[in-house]
């Protein structure tokens, strides 16, 4: 009996050490996050926001995006959601017709503000942690997503963006 117990801490032992070594990555540490971006390539500044919530601005693809720390405080004051979002400032906006196609599509979401300029948003949960091998795959989807959210939507190319108010001619 002793040698089957010892037989199934031995088995079972290096499965508690990988457990153990996979550092989980969580809105408790902006500095490591930003790192994290640094790492992959991102400009990665820590700033205030609005309501001084904290915010990494980065950027992708030839736009700015940011990553907000949200749902902050509670017992733990610890932070559960990072959004990264990217907004898009259009001289007479979009319809919402522009963006349906991507929201069925997509795990990204794009919404328009009040001026019916687009932004494209991803909130991930990190309240438990993840892997920071997620952390990373999760970044670099966005950025990907981003990139293709900026053709999508015309942002570069001034014939298939309608940028133009029909009601002024050119001189």
């Amino acid at each position: 009996m002793k040698a089957l117990v010892l037989g199934l801490i031995a088995w079972a032992l290096p499965f508690f050490a990988v457990a153990e070594s996979a550092e989980l990555v969580d809105a408790s540490d902006p500095e490591r996050i930003a790192a994290i971006l640094q790492d992959e390539g991102f400009k990665a500044e820590l700033t205030k926001g609005e309501n001084d919530a904290l915010i990494i601005r980065s950027g992708a693809s030839g736009v700015d995006f940011q990553i907000a720390f949200m749902a902050c405080g509670g017992e733990t004051n610890v932070c559960e959601v990072l959004s990264f979002s990217a907004g898009f400032d259009f001289e007479y906006g979009k319809k919402p017709s522009d963006l349906s196609n991507w929201n069925q599509t997509k795990w990204t979401k794009a919404y328009l503000d009040a001026e019916n300029d687009p932004f494209l948003e991803h909130n991930v949960n990190m309240l438990h942690g993840v892997s920071e091998a997620n952390f990373r795959d999760t970044l670099n989807w966005y950025a990907r997503e981003l990139g293709r959210f900026v053709d999508f939507i015309g942002w570069n190319d001034p014939k298939s963006a309608p940028d133009i108010d029909p009601e002024i001619k050119p001189i």
